[in-house]
């Protein structure tokens, strides 16, 4: 992390919080969603292709999460998700619900945003959105009894179950982002050394990356634009994954969007304050951000209309993109509560550079990897291991297409 970009003193206090995060109850929270996600895949995806995709939870502090393939037997890949990874996934959505509680309570942000929506049905005052009864996540369904035994802090039932959907939504999309890696057969495009049979596609830079610009000089920008493929498809099955379980609603769309906006504040703590388009794999977070928004928000509205929900697009484009700029809001605001040094006197380095102020460059690097996704998405069409998928759907968006 940036230090001139976060406090000190925050990030002792996050690092005090480890003692009261259960490591165990954490891998217990999400070994169930992991189970169900491996099964379905594996019904869906590789068992017709006689192959099958395990996932295993590694005892690693490190933020990160992989899709490793052998390349002598590619249809038995593995997802790694780290624990440090599942750790601080719970961590932001345990403590989002009580921060935006706190926002919306002793600060104008969500009465000013309210308001310039004309205070519609679709509006809500509180920090998170009312779930009712049917809404809630299997989850919350499972524990709740057990925290009403012992709550002590000042939860709603909104509350509670908004950290448990949070929670579930945040692995399911990262799950998802890794095995997009897989079905669209990334391994295939990487530089392989000599010798080499396993191939990882990680969220942290591995050390053969830096000596792969020696055998293709537009290897980075090849491999960020992969990632944005990768982040397109997770939110595809994401939706999907959504439909499947009753959480394709108003509270699971939000809090999708804030989980999705968190993460990428997270991995944005190694980027500059610019758009310089740095020699790593992944691009700009706030880049990552403008893709996944631009998708995500006509997916649900294409999603609606196909489930009969509306009738037009146009029906629920305004609560729609108010679910999108109020999430970008809270969960910069959060972020920059809970990391950064930050008095509320200007906005946080992401939001900033996410701003009007600096659409141009923004525009330019988000231009720039619609190039090289171009690029790349007919090999990739080719390698994909099943049909239909998100593909054809993206390329009729044309989303950034110049």
């Amino acid at each position: 992390m940036s230090q001139q970009r976060n406090s000190r003193e925050k990030l002792n206090r996050i690092i005090e919080e480890n003692q009261h995060l259960s490591i165990e109850y954490i891998e217990q929270l999400a070994t169930p969603i992991l189970d169900d996600l491996t099964s379905w895949v594996n019904r869906k995806f590789y068992n017709p292709l006689n192959g099958e995709l395990n996932y295993e939870i590694t005892l690693d502090e490190r933020v990160n999460a992989t899709a490793t393939t052998n390349v002598l037997d590619p249809m038995h890949p593995v997802i790694k998700i780290t624990l440090g990874m599942l750790r601080e996934i719970y961590r932001d959505a345990f403590v989002f619900p009580l921060v935006s509680d706190i926002i919306s309570e002793s600060t104008t942000t969500v009465k000013t945003l309210n308001e310039q929506f004309q205070n519609l049905y679709f509006t809500f005052d509180s920090g998170v959105p009312p779930i009712h009864t049917n809404q809630q996540t299997k989850l919350f369904n499972l524990v709740k009894t057990a925290y009403d035994e012992r709550r002590h802090e000042k939860l709603t039932d909104d509350m509670l179950g908004a950290r448990f959907m949070m929670f579930e939504l945040m692995v399911v999309w990262l799950y998802f982002h890794e095995l997009g890696h897989l079905l669209q057969r990334h391994f295939l495009l990487k530089i392989i050394q000599p010798g080499d049979s396993i191939v990882s596609v990680s969220e942290i830079q591995e050390a053969v990356d830096f000596h792969s610009k020696t055998t293709d000089e537009n290897y980075f920008l090849k491999s960020q634009a992969r990632e944005i493929l990768a982040d397109l498809e997770g939110v595809d099955l994401t939706v999907s994954y959504m439909l499947k379980n009753k959480l394709f609603h108003m509270p699971g769309i939000y809090l999708l969007m804030c989980a999705q906006e968190i993460m990428f504040h997270r991995f944005f703590q190694s980027y500059p304050e610019n758009f310089e388009i740095p020699e790593i794999n992944h691009p700009n977070p706030v880049v990552r951000g403008e893709y996944v928004q631009g998708y995500l928000t006509n997916l649900v509205l294409d999603t609606l209309v196909k489930n009969g929900l509306i009738s037009e697009r146009k029906d629920a484009a305004y609560p729609i993109t108010y679910l999108s700029i109020r999430a970008s809001s809270m969960a910069g605001l959060f972020w920059a509560n809970r990391y950064e040094e930050f008095d509320g006197g200007e906005l946080p380095t992401f939001m900033r550079l996410a701003s009007k102020e600096n659409h141009e460059p923004k525009m330019q690097y988000v231009h720039t990897m619609r190039y090289w996704i171009d690029y790349q998405l007919e090999e990739i069409k080719s390698n994909h291991l099943c049909s239909p998928n998100f593909i054809e759907y993206f390329e009729g968006l044309r989303l950034y297409k110049k």
